[in-house]
């Protein structure tokens, strides 16, 4: 497995993006709430703030899964995401009001966006870190990569200490 992008579906790194996500809207949450709360709003700025922390949440969680994973991860924080969507629909079970009932068509949509927003975030990492493109461990930012995870890719060549030929 020379190059990065053949890697296999990785589990753990969907889980972890998964927990990545709700920590992110946990710390963004807690800066955010303090703005708002007691401020004289409309309720629906309540859920246009809610959903615009949460679609923050799921790009930055995806940036740092793209920064942060050896090879190329764009799939995994992308089904994350999904996943994510679905537990909060998921809650709607416990839900005593009928705005918050669950409807596959609402989890199909609001999963939809979450991915793409997600995968979209991931995809940024991955470019960042310069693991996209043609030849990604010719950059200075593929370098770094490669050596953040030099276990991981040491199978890959490295300028800075080998000769390709």
């Amino acid at each position: 497995m020379s190059d990065p992008s053949e890697r296999p579906f990785s589990t753990g790194w969907t889980l972890l993006s998964l927990v990545l996500f709700l920590a992110v809207e946990l710390l963004i949450g807690t800066w955010l709430g303090p703005l708002i709360a007691g401020a004289y709003v409309s309720p629906m700025f309540h859920y246009q703030a809610q959903m615009l922390l949460h679609l923050g949440a799921l790009y930055l969680g995806g940036l740092a899964v793209g920064v942060l994973s050896p090879g190329r991860r764009l799939l995994e924080p992308a089904v994350g995401a999904f996943l994510s969507v679905l537990i909060v629909f998921l809650m709607s079970f416990f839900m005593p009001t009928w705005f918050f009932t669950f409807d596959l068509t609402k989890v199909l949509v609001g999963g939809g966006i979450g991915f793409l927003v997600a995968l979209l975030g991931a995809w940024h990492g991955e470019k960042l870190m310069g693991n996209l493109g043609d030849e990604p461990q010719r950059t200075a930012r593929g370098k770094l990569r490669a050596a953040m995870w030099e276990e991981e890719l040491s199978s890959l060549p490295r300028i800075d200490r080998d000769r390709v030929e």
